[in-house]
């Protein structure tokens, strides 16, 4: 009792302090933009600005020139750049965001550009080129939607491993695997089915988002399970630590990896939270721009909890085996 306490209470406050740690207090950091030099404008100033901007405090920009606003829109939808300065000679330039990439950083940056047009008392407007959807507030109906699929898989995984325990023999392995397999097919074909047809949220895409789905409900399922294979009953509180306590923040929601702590950034796409967030994101808003790593971290996901899972259950069956064999005949008389 004393150690289930003490362990309820250890994910307890890990899941405050990784939640408050990620969100409490965003900073920008590294945001890709392009700075744009409109006609009219002197040869050098573009070039002076994004050293002028590369030089802030904190290097809340990585700023690189474009030729025009034709490369700016090809390189946000290619996500090089996650936003564009274009200097007008009117006095009233143009940031160009895409609040689909993260809506924190469309703000970030509208209040970076707000200060730095303020102290050359320039004007600026925010033109927002790859907007979230109109029933997609802030972006984070496919966070949710992440969120939802691996509470599934992890929730499933547990309840299979504290009912039935870890499977005794391959059969019995091969069997669990079939059904969590069946199981993330069809949950992901539902939870995709509700944010496109039912809700209208993501109309249009799904196809792409049901296989993206069943990727992230089998990673997450299959990973708890092998763990279950793997150290027992310490499986479920581990998959809570790996994805909620670590995943679920660093996933990031509205907020995108370049305002969440370095941390939580670095670790946030390799975890199926933030893998799913990410390939929602890709699907919708970017012509499945940048869905190949969270298609990887899933891949890896399901490869090393399938590995874990017939491992152990092939190295349980064969000590069975041995033990088997090596009792003597009268002790089974």
């Amino acid at each position: 009792m004393a150690a289930l306490i003490v362990g309820v209470l250890a994910l307890q406050l890990g899941f405050i302090l990784s939640y408050v740690a990620a969100f409490h207090q965003p900073t920008p950091r590294d945001i890709a933009i392009a700075v744009v030099a409109a006609p009219g404008i002197p040869d050098g100033v573009a070039a002076q600005s994004v050293d002028n901007l590369n030089a802030l405090d904190g290097h809340p920009v990585d700023a690189r020139t474009a030729a025009d606003t034709s490369q700016v829109r090809q390189l946000l939808r290619t996500r090089e750049i996650q936003g564009a300065y274009v200097i007008e000679p009117s006095g009233t330039d143009t940031l160009i965001t895409a609040s689909a990439g993260g809506s924190s950083i469309a703000s970030a940056l509208e209040s970076i550009f707000d200060r730095v047009t303020a102290d050359q008392d320039r004007q600026i407007v925010v033109r927002d080129e790859i907007p979230v959807g109109s029933h997609d507030n802030r972006g984070l109906s496919g966070f949710y939607l992440a969120i939802g699929w691996v509470v599934g898989g992890y929730l499933l995984a547990a309840a299979i491993g504290l009912i039935l325990g870890a499977p005794a023999t391959m059969r019995q392995a091969w069997t669990q695997l079939a059904v969590l397999f069946g199981y993330s097919v069809i949950s992901g074909a539902f939870g995709a089915l509700i944010t496109t047809h039912v809700l209208g949220t993501f109309a249009g895409h799904w196809f792409p988002l049901w296989l993206l789905g069943a990727g992230v409900v089998f990673g997450t399922a299959v990973f708890t399970l092998g763990l279950r294979a793997a150290v027992g009953i310490l499986a479920v509180p581990l998959a809570i630590a790996v994805f909620v306590v670590l995943g679920n923040p660093s996933a990031g929601g509205a907020f995108g990896a370049n305002v969440i702590p370095s941390f939580y950034a670095a670790i946030g796409r390799w975890i199926t939270p933030g893998a799913g967030t990410e390939g929602v994101r890709s699907i919708v808003y970017f012509g499945n721009v940048g869905l190949g790593q969270p298609a990887l971290a899933l891949a890896l996901y399901a490869a090393l909890g399938t590995g874990m899972l017939l491992g152990f259950t092939a190295r349980r069956t064969r000590r069975a085996a041995r033990s088997t064999s090596h009792t003597p005949a009268h002790a089974t008389s």
